[in-house]
């Protein structure tokens, strides 16, 4: 799913499954799960389905969004990556768990 659009919701993260003309199905990331939502193609949330076999994903989500900050500011500064990474921490701590 690398580069590919995920959705959070409660702190699990899903990836689009399959789009239909009104409806995008997302899927649990964790692959033996069989939970999922659907959204409007707008990504406003529809229904959940199913429940989850596994417990949620606060610290990874946390470690992707640091991730994520990091990159798109890489990509779009001149800043230093080191500066970038410490503003970065200090702006968004982790829990102990993610750090």
């Amino acid at each position: 799913n690398k580069g590919k659009p995920l959705l959070i919701r409660d702190n699990y993260i899903y990836y689009v499954s399959k789009t239909t003309a009104s409806v995008k199905y997302w899927k649990c990331e964790d692959r033996s799960c069989n939970a999922g939502v659907h959204t409007n193609i707008k990504d406003v949330f529809i229904k959940i389905v199913g429940s989850h076999s596994h417990l949620q994903s606060p610290e990874e989500i946390e470690v992707r969004t640091f991730k994520q900050n990091i990159k798109r500011r890489v990509i779009n500064e001149t800043t230093a990556i080191a500066k970038i990474y410490d503003e970065e921490l200090a702006r968004q701590p982790m829990s102990q768990t993610a750090a």
